[in-house]
């Protein structure tokens, strides 16, 4: 029996489910396809079109198409559902990467839900910001691991219902001061690029960007925590390492 001290931090943070601090959470591709085409000129609705690999491999993204109106209710919908937070509707967990994406303007897209908070004032970018953090710490990924609907292997089908009903951090209950310290973290770590999920928990060479996306959360709900809580985190990645293994060999 190993004889190395263990470390343990005990942290208490607000929780929720996704749907009590979503004011709205849309659309889905078959209604982005029903409300939009792929225009190949500039118009007024950027959008982020598509979900490979590349797409994923980072937390900030950027708008990459733009779409023009096919229909009567569009332009309201798009009104109505735009936003900078973006969450998938399918993960292959084979090649995901970041999981929650952030945009720098508000948009829709085709293979995301746009996800709008009911934070007002100017703690709302903070806590768009913190809540893609949130969802991109090894606690907020495996969370939305543990609600996965299966649809073929290793490919997890997350509709706007299942998402309503995700426990996630709850942003509007924490300070603005704890909110901007989240929010500074994702900053520095949005264009970090992540390895693929599988790798990132490897204990004896973890992914850089993971681990310092969970430090960096851990440091901004308490300040000191990240020290104290290095140990455990790595001994947290090799039970994740050694379940993603086991499921990648069918176990």
């Amino acid at each position: 029996m190993s004889s190395e001290p263990r470390t343990s931090l005990t942290l208490r943070l607000p929780m929720t489910r996704l749907g009590y601090i979503a004011e709205s959470i849309g659309v889905d591709r078959h209604q982005f396809h029903g409300h939009f085409k792929v225009s190949g000129r500039p118009t007024g609705y950027p959008a982020v079109y598509g979900g490979g690999e590349d797409l994923r491999a980072r937390m900030l993204v950027e708008p990459n198409a733009y779409v023009e109106p096919v229909s009567r209710a569009a332009a309201a919908v798009y009104e109505r559902y735009a936003s900078r937070v973006l969450l998938p509707d399918r993960i292959w967990w084979d090649t995901a990467r970041a999981i929650a994406l952030y945009s720098r303007e508000p948009v829709l897209a085709n293979m995301f839900y746009a996800v709008r908070l009911r934070v007002r004032g100017p703690a709302r970018d903070y806590a768009e910001k913190a809540l893609v953090l949130w969802l991109n710490t090894t606690w907020g990924l495996l969370t939305v691991l543990f609600s996965r609907e299966e649809t073929r292997g290793r490919w997890t089908s997350l509709k706007i219902s299942q998402w309503r009903l995700l426990p996630v951090l709850d942003v509007a209950k924490l300070g603005v001061h704890v909110l901007k310290r989240l929010a500074g973290v994702f900053d520095a770590l949005s264009t970090a690029k992540l390895a693929r999920v599988p790798r990132q928990f490897d204990p004896e060479r973890p992914d850089p960007s993971r681990l310092s996306i969970d430090l960096g959360f851990l440091e901004a709900v308490s300040p000191g925590a990240a020290r104290r809580a290095e140990p455990a985190l790595l001994r947290l990645y090799e039970r994740v390492h050694s379940a993603f293994n086991a499921w990648m060999r069918g176990g």
